[in-house]
């Protein structure tokens, strides 16, 4: 009982003392000259309680004020921004308001730059009102504080920012704020208009007008309400990133791109207009999320583009009653405009007039990915009663109308009041494309017409353009297959996109069989493999593997596929026969590189590594027993591998420098400084020069009988996949660029007789995976070869007789140091040992390689000195 009394006495003494403090609040003036109760805010502060009101009268107030007195008001006395406020410590932000329930008004302040905690307002407290002020070269950041040595945080939670204007600045959320307004405001020239950080919730961004900022709202893992803001001529108008929001009847104008959405964004887009952006309306960055996007009004060149991904967003919601954004008397998709009014909404039938065009609408056509089901279902239209009568006039122009095959045609449409596109290429009466702006490759000889037929739907019109291919001169076949999204081919000469093809998720790594009949696509996300047919171009077949595939390899004869599997740390071995995986390799940590020894009997596997397992190991795998039999320790962090066409050297990139494995005896036998974080690693079909290329944009090439780097070429940053052709005459690059390089993404061609950079090919999107494709017309040679005999005693001679398919030169390795480019030559071994006897066959279409083992005894006292041996072997 006693215990109770004394609480309550407590009790009674804390009200007693809050209305006294209340009691006591009255109004505080502050003047820079004289005549008021303080001549600084601080001062002002200082000296308050509770509920105090600080009138600021006309000047200027050089201090940075620290509110943490709860209740004051802090305003302007005429309330029209000619009290000004600057800060004395520009390491400092202006205000820093501690304090809950604070309102700061009517006040020009001045920050100190764009930094976090130099800015013209900082709050931690509850409940703060920043309301009507005009604040430049600074930002109105709410955030935290954690005191020193205290395990506790202040957050700035269910603070307005209302009615500001604030020029050379933002308003920032900062992580884990929540129940903030952002309202009214008016924001120009800053960084960002509005950027809020991760992890909080229950934010709102409303009513406000963004003007020339980098990007009017962005957003990062939350799910902030944004609604009715104005937002013009910014680089982007709103970027979302990882979240859940609500995009609402916001106006986005003259913008570079409308609205950015990145990975893992749920989001809900209903009722903008976006309109006049240069880029795009909506970039769908990462395309892997389902978002509702109807009722919109779109006006651009191009409504929407899409990034990598499986796609499968909702552009449309269900036919309802109700006025849409276009006037019409039902709510269903969205309404899809251009400039020149050519637009689908613009021009698409709409036969019963309720505003629904009688034809669904496909979003978009991406060359380097498919995207089947992203259609808007019931596009609104324009209810004019003209449009129903309009008529199309098929038109479109040939990039070329002649040439030798194979030719490379990219179709320009420019026909007017169309929606459908229905093209014949070669004039046989079936449909080979409905894209607007098709790509073919006339891939023979012969006079060809085209005839593209247009609709709106309704009516149709056609036009007809002859195209002469003339006879193949050239043994180059200039293209590649890429992934980045999809799997594209691409022909190098003008870096066009000839077709694409939808794979899994995350396509990376891409081989193709040596006949170049197939292809086998690494979906990283999907833990799969794609096989693919190149004369289709048809995925035939998909192939579960371990999780995360990234690199693929073929071996020689094409009958075995090897994908590595970084997250199983599992190398997968497919039969091409029947596209099963017939064996599963437990390798190293992370295994990141592959490659196949050429006479198919090694496969070498480079293990990454990670922090917690640094093991940064090669394992070798025996394709008879699908078995690691050794492992190499190669260096920290190795990646790319390729195998020598005498199969007796692997070279393997490490962080440092690239590794020379002796496949004898699986040790490193020697190290080439190539300078900066060398990544991936080829070898000539001739086995005389390595390429590899490099993290700082260069591609070094070595020579592989000094092992030194003979010539360095710039390829521009970041070089993701390197591949040579068949005949040795070019090397491709592909790099992904970086910021500092706008991202700048091409296709780098080196040619090797004087290992120049002849080319360089723009892409529109970053590559990942690269291949060449085998030239169908290409006759690539076949080496192989017999030897009279394959042991005997010193001096031994050897008869090496040539079996060679399509060969057109020879080059001869004995082993000893001797070579020879005879077809049949003869060779004598002076002295005892194990000889690797090595063929190298080309012709201009490729090469080949076979080679065999010569063993050579020493001769003994009573031997005959004919030393013929007693065995006889073939090449291989």
């Amino acid at each position: 009982m006693r215990n109770r009394t004394i609480f309550l006495r407590i009790l009674l003494f804390i009200f007693i003392i809050s209305i006294s403090a209340t009691a006591s609040a009255g109004e505080i003036t502050v003047d820079d000259d004289s005549g008021a109760d303080f001549k600084s805010i601080q001062e002002a502060v200082n000296n308050s309680v509770p509920g105090d009101m600080i009138i600021v009268r006309p000047g200027i107030y050089t201090e940075n004020v620290r509110v943490d007195v709860t209740g004051l008001i802090i305003r302007s006395e005429s309330n029209n921004s000619n009290a000004q406020v600057k800060p004395l410590n520009e390491s400092k932000s202006t205000f820093l308001i501690a304090a809950n329930n604070t309102t700061i008004s009517g006040l020009s302040i001045t920050g100190a730059g764009k930094m976090d905690h130099k800015n013209a307002i900082f709050a931690y407290g509850k409940m703060n009102n920043i309301t009507g002020n005009t604040i430049e070269n600074g930002s109105v950041f709410l955030g935290f504080y954690v005191p020193e040595n205290l395990k506790i945080f202040f957050y700035g939670n269910m603070n307005n920012v209302t009615g500001n204007t604030i020029e050379n600045g933002s308003i920032i959320l900062g992580s884990q704020i929540s129940g903030n307004l952002i309202a009214e405001n008016k924001i120009s020239n800053g960084e960002e208009g509005v950027s809020i950080f991760c992890c909080g919730g229950n934010n709102t961004v409303s009513g406000n007008t963004i003007s020339n900022c980098s990007t009017g709202i962005s957003e990062w893992d939350q799910g902030a309400d944004i609604r009715n803001n104005r937002i013009t001529d910014c680089d982007c108008g709103i970027w979302l990133s990882m979240s859940s929001s609500g995009i609402d009847n916001n106006t986005i104008l003259n913008c570079d791109v409308g609205i950015i959405l990145s990975d893992a964004c749920t989001v809900d887009i209903i009722n903008n207009t976006i309109t006049s952006c240069t880029e795009c309306g909506i970039f769908n960055k990462g395309n892997d999320d389902r978002r509702r996007i109807y009722n919109n009004y779109f006006n651009n060149s191009l409504n929407v583009k899409f990034g990598p991904g499986d796609g499968g967003n909702i552009w449309n919601s269900s036919l309802a009653s109700g006025s849409s954004i276009a006037g019409g008397p039902y709510i269903g998709g969205n309404f899809w405009a251009k400039p020149d009014g050519t637009g689908f909404s613009q021009i698409c039938v709409d036969l019963d007039k309720n505003g629904i065009g009688d034809l669904p609408y496909k979003i978009y056509e991406d060359p380097y990915n498919v995207y089947e089901g992203e259609f808007d279902y019931l596009p609104l239209v324009s209810m004019s009663s003209l449009q129903n009568s309009v008529t199309p006039t098929a038109n479109f122009t040939a990039s070329v109308t002649n040439g030798p095959a194979p030719l490379v045609v990219k179709f320009t449409d420019l026909s007017k009041n169309a929606i459908l596109w229905n093209w014949d290429f070669d004039n046989d009466g079936i449909a080979d494309s409905t894209e607007q702006n098709p790509v073919y490759a006339y891939r023979t000889q012969g006079n060809y017409t085209v005839n593209l037929t247009a609709s709106n739907g309704l009516n149709t019109n056609s036009k007809f353009v002859n195209i002469t291919v003339g006879k193949r001169v050239s043994s180059t076949w200039p293209f590649v297959y890429i992934t980045s999204g999809a799997f594209s081919v691409i022909d190098t000469t003008t870096g066009t996109v000839i077709t694409s093809v939808k794979v899994g998720r995350g396509p990376k790594g891409v081989a193709v069989v040596p006949n170049g009949k197939t292809a086998y696509v690494a979906n990283s996300g999907s833990n799969n493999v794609s096989v693919i047919d190149t004369s289709t171009n048809t995925v035939t077949d998909t192939v579960k593997v371990g999780y995360n595939p990234s690199e693929v390899a073929v071996s020689l004869d094409g009958k075995k596929v090897y994908v590595v599997n970084e997250d199983s740390n599992t190398t997968s071995v497919i039969d091409t026969a029947t596209n099963t995986v017939t064996a599963t390799v437990p390798v190293g940590n992370t295994p990141m590189g592959i490659a196949v020894s050429p006479d198919g009997t090694k496969v070498y596997v480079t293990n990454y590594g990670n922090t917690n397992t640094p093991e940064y190991t090669v394992s070798v795998i025996d394709t008879a027993t699908n078995m690691v039999t050794s492992t190499v320790h190669a260096g920290e962090r190795p990646w790319g591998v390729a195998v020598t066409p005498d199969g007796t050297k692997v070279y393997v990139t490490t962080y440092y420098y690239v590794s020379v494995i002796d496949t004898a005896t699986n040790t490193v036998t020697a190290t080439v400084d190539v300078r900066k974080r060398p990544t991936k690693v080829i070898v000539n079909p001739t086995g005389t020069k390595v390429y590899v290329a490099g993290g700082d944009g260069f591609v070094s090439v070595i020579d592989t009988v000094t092992r030194k780097v003979i010539t360095r070429l710039n390829v521009g940053k970041y070089p993701e996949e390197i591949a040579v052709t068949p005949n040795g005459e070019k090397v491709y690059v592909v790099t992904r660029g970086d910021y500092e390089n706008n991202y700048s993404k091409n296709i780098s061609v080196i040619d090797t007789s004087s290992d120049t950079v002849s080319a360089t090919v723009n892409l529109d999107v970053s590559p990942g995976g690269l291949a060449i494709i085998p030239d169908p017309e290409s006759v690539f040679p076949v080496a192989n070869f017999s030897s009279n005999v394959s042991e005997g005693f010193a001096p031994l001679s050897v008869q090496f007789t040539d079996s060679s398919e399509n060969a057109t030169g020879w080059n001869w390795d004995f082993g000893d140091g001797a070579v020879s480019n005879e077809q049949n030559p003869a060779h004598t071994y002076l002295s005892a040992g194990n000889y690797t006897a090595c063929l190298i066959v080309n012709n201009p279409d490729g090469t080949d390689s076979r080679f065999t083992t010569v063993t050579v005894l020493e001769s003994s006292f009573g031997n005959d000195s004919d030393s013929s041996g007693g065995s006889y072997s073939n090449g291989g």
